[in-house]
């Protein structure tokens, strides 16, 4: 009869429980990070009876935790995921914030430039237009240096976010390690730890929020807690977080203690954090630099090859220069690079009139910037030197010869060959598309304008002819006689010989190796870096210095139309 009412109170005692669980099932069914508990029921180990064994009623096995663990672990990498994508998200949109077009957007101030630069090329006599072209010129590099300055400040600010994560991270991993520690004290007496494991998976959903994570099971069915691709095991006593920076300047995040090593977050809050201060972030300053850099070296090159309105200059300085002397260019490093290949140069003297031009070969793999000075110095009429504390290159021309860059035709070319009287003078401008050398000889002796069948030869640089041009009977002294692509040759009165020979330097590009815009050699721009671009000062105090013409006479700005033609480029990098 007692047994009776033990295994009826059994009964009520177990069903009791049950409806606990139940209850508290329905209580936290909207408590986050809960989990439903199932009671699981066994009989109550029988007891002998006359010879026969009668149960003695019904007990709880165990309160399990329902819980599926692939779920589980697919909403946590999922939140990190999540956590991800919102932080590039945010870093983009920062990004984008300035770069968005706007009347003082980047697109604004470099379609202002290239605007005014050809209200210049058309109104060159205006002195107001020039001065809103300068203006125009130091509003887009200041803007490309307040982006610049834009994207490092919120660089800065993402590294600010880095360390509250990580502190976050640590104040995380303290409590789930001391979640941990009573865990493993209620199992080992024999308590049911639900409660507790599901605080601690609520914590586990924070810290995913914040950094990747992953949870593993043990042989012994303890569950192991993996942070950062598995590089750190959150214990009851698990290693500390801080913030550095790796042997290339990235910054990184290292466990501390004995064994201080580099953990690798690709994910969550963190994981986005870290793409966007040691990627995203410098690979969009790198851009704008090189958009800057180029639009810089770009305008340079061409202002480099043009004329102020009266002509060549009697000196030209550079505006950057290398960190050695002696080394190859390639080596010491210029601000834009330097290929091989030629620089043509012009000496003028003013009181005649006459050009005289001269190839300058370069080899970055082998020139020094004291071994370039040596051959501009070595040209008569040019004396070169280099600052030995700015490495920059200065020309200038002797007494009041001018120099430039401009690749005219010479007009009267060099006759050290030439025994005759009836002597060439070369016109107009070279419009063929490579460099070369013309040379003029002549089918045999005679005189101008009077031998039957006197003709002119001219021959480039292959033995190629490129004209034959009738002198003799018939031609009148001085006649310019078109040669090819813009040019013409005009003959005085006088004698040839058969052996009379002259050359002349025809340009298409009077810098082949980019030497004058990295070394900033007539430049309008000075400056190595996007931080430091600016129009180069005496210009902003003299805009007679501007290399508006291509001829050197009044009135001709057509140097700027070329700068103004760089807007239709197409920069691919």
């Amino acid at each position: 009869m007692l047994r009776s009412f033990e295994i009826g109170l059994s009964a009520i005692r177990t069903h009791q429980r049950a409806l606990n669980v139940i209850g508290n099932n329905i209580a936290n069914a909207s408590t986050p990070g809960y989990h439903r508990q199932e009671v699981h029921l066994v009989p109550r180990r029988p007891e002998l009876d006359g010879g026969h064994y009668v149960g003695t009623g019904v007990e709880v096995a165990e309160v399990e935790r329902v819980i599926d663990q692939a779920t589980e672990d697919s909403i946590l990498s999922n939140n990190a995921l999540l956590s991800t994508a919102a932080a590039r998200l945010s870093v983009a949109q920062d990004i984008e914030s300035l770069l968005t077009p706007s009347d003082s957007s980047i697109h604004a101030y470099v379609s202002d430039f290239f605007n005014n630069l050809e209200a210049v090329a058309n109104t060159p006599e205006v002195t107001t237009v020039r001065r809103e072209l300068l203006t125009a010129a130091e509003n887009v590099v200041y803007q490309f240096d307040t982006i610049d300055a834009g994207l490092q400040e919120q660089r800065q600010s993402r590294i600010s976010e880095i360390s509250d994560a990580v502190d976050n991270i640590n104040r995380l991993v303290r409590d789930i390690a001391d979640l941990n520690k009573k865990i493993r004290i209620g199992r080992a007496l024999n308590q049911e730890p639900n409660d507790l494991l599901d605080k601690r998976d609520q914590l586990l959903n924070e810290l995913t929020e914040v950094a990747d994570v992953s949870v593993q099971t043990a042989d012994n069915g303890r569950e192991i807690v993996l942070l950062g691709n598995g590089a750190l095991t959150i214990s009851e006593d698990p290693a500390g977080l801080e913030v550095g920076y790796d042997d290339f300047g990235n910054v990184a995040v290292y466990a501390t203690g004995p064994t201080r090593h580099q953990l690798n977050f690709t994910s969550g809050q963190l994981g986005g954090l870290l793409t966007a201060v040691n990627e995203t972030i410098p690979e969009a300053q790198a851009r704008l630099a090189q958009l800057a850099g180029e639009i810089v070296r770009a305008v340079d090159q061409v202002h480099a090859t043009g004329l102020t309105e009266t002509g060549g200059y009697n000196i030209i300085r550079g505006t950057r220069g290398v960190d050695s002397l002696t080394r190859s260019l390639i080596s010491t490093g210029t601000t834009f690079p330097v290929n091989s290949g030629d620089v043509t140069v012009t000496v003028t003297d003013p009181a005649t009139g006459q050009r005289t031009s001269h190839r300058v070969s370069i080899n970055p793999y082998f020139d020094s910037i004291t071994d370039i000075a040596a051959r501009f110095d070595a040209i008569d009429g040019i004396t070169a030197s280099v600052a030995a504390d700015t490495g920059r290159l200065t020309l200038s021309g002797d007494q009041l010869l001018q120099i430039d860059f401009a690749g005219r035709v010479d007009n009267i070319p060099d006759l050290s060959s030439y025994s005759g009287t009836g002597t060439p003078e070369f016109s107009g401008s070279y419009a063929g598309s490579t460099n070369d050398e013309w040379t003029v000889s002549f089918s045999g002796a005679g005189t101008i304008g009077v031998t039957n069948g006197l003709t002119a030869i001219v021959t480039n640089s292959a033995g190629q002819v490129v004209a034959q041009l009738e002198v003799g009977a018939g031609y009148a002294a001085g006649q310019p006689l078109a040669i090819a692509d813009g040019v013409s040759v005009s003959f005085d009165n006088g004698t040839v010989a058969a052996t009379d020979s002259t050359s002349v330097l025809v340009t298409a590009n009077s810098d082949t190796s980019g030497l004058l815009a990295a070394l900033g050699l007539n430049s309008l721009f000075e400056g190595t870096n996007i931080r430091s671009y600016q129009v180069r000062d005496d210009i902003q105090n003299d805009y007679s210095l501007l290399a508006l013409s291509r001829t050197g006479f009044p009135g001709d700005a057509a140097n700027f139309a070329r700068i103004a033609d760089l807007r239709d480029s197409r920069f691919d990098s």
